[in-house]
């Protein structure tokens, strides 16, 4: 059996409010811990700062590679509510995967964070560390000033590339997501995993992108590396079916 920690084969229309003041990366030994483990310091706790509107926002982490953020109506101050980090495939923007989320997630009073990658798609190579990681960190710490969230109903999801790092990141990070949301992942690299956290994975019967074959194998893979996984498939091609969608809802939040 081939060890997990090895890496394996395998528009949106935006109206958002970019926040006062850019954050800028901070160097330090939180910062160097994270970029050489990939493993994430931001944690939720009791928000210092004004909670947001309702609607997509601009965090105003970067000038230009930038993290977004849904918030859906209705969230009460007092109720800490779910959380998925949403990471997206190569070449595309970050908002353009809160699209085929934003339905689901309101309807279950979900916050959805989409960092963007620090170059046109993850690396993953080394694992899912350096400044991917830092920048993700960075952009849950911004969520949390904020929002008081659940901190057993957090979930990493990500499509192609980003299902890739879905996995390899939120491996890495099981003690912190209790779920996993791959959609079409290629490949997974998690050197020091931590916890058992849930897996979902999702492909298109006729997916060109991310071979079908190759996410079942990771499935069987995970599965017999003792995790609890789900394997949907549906008829299509390399693309975040709605059904699937609908079904890792189901997965995260019952």
């Amino acid at each position: 059996m081939i060890d997990r920690r090895l890496m394996l084969g395998g528009g949106l229309a935006l109206a958002a409010t970019a926040l006062a003041g850019t954050v800028r990366a901070q160097e330090g030994v939180g910062d160097a811990s994270v970029a050489a483990t990939g493993h994430v310091k931001a944690r939720p706790g009791t928000p210092t700062k004004p909670m947001l509107a309702p609607g997509l926002h601009v965090l105003g982490l970067h000038p230009s590679r930038d993290a977004h953020l849904f918030v859906p109506r209705g969230l009460d101050p007092a109720v800490p509510a779910p959380l998925i980090v949403m990471l997206h495939g190569k070449g595309q923007l970050a908002n353009e995967t809160l699209g085929e989320w934003k339905r689901p997630a309101g309807a279950r009073k979900c916050l959805v964070l989409a960092p963007q990658s620090r170059e046109e798609t993850w690396n993953v190579d080394d694992g899912p560390v350096g400044p991917d990681a830092v920048f993700i960190d960075q952009a849950m710490q911004a969520v949390f000033d904020r929002f008081a969230v659940d901190p057993g109903r957090m979930a990493v999801a990500g499509f192609s590339d980003g299902g890739t790092m879905c996995l390899s990141f939120g491996l890495v990070n099981g003690d912190v997501f209790g779920n996993l949301l791959a959609f079409a992942p290629i490949r997974y690299h998690a050197p020091d995993s931590r916890g058992q956290p849930r897996v979902f994975i999702a492909n298109g019967t006729r997916d060109s992108g991310a071979p079908y074959s190759g996410s079942r194998s990771m499935a069987r893979q995970l599965e017999g590396d003792g995790y609890d996984v789900e394997f949907f498939s549906f008829d299509g091609g390399h693309w975040m079916d709605e059904s699937a969608v609908k079904a890792a809802m189901k997965r995260f939040l019952g």
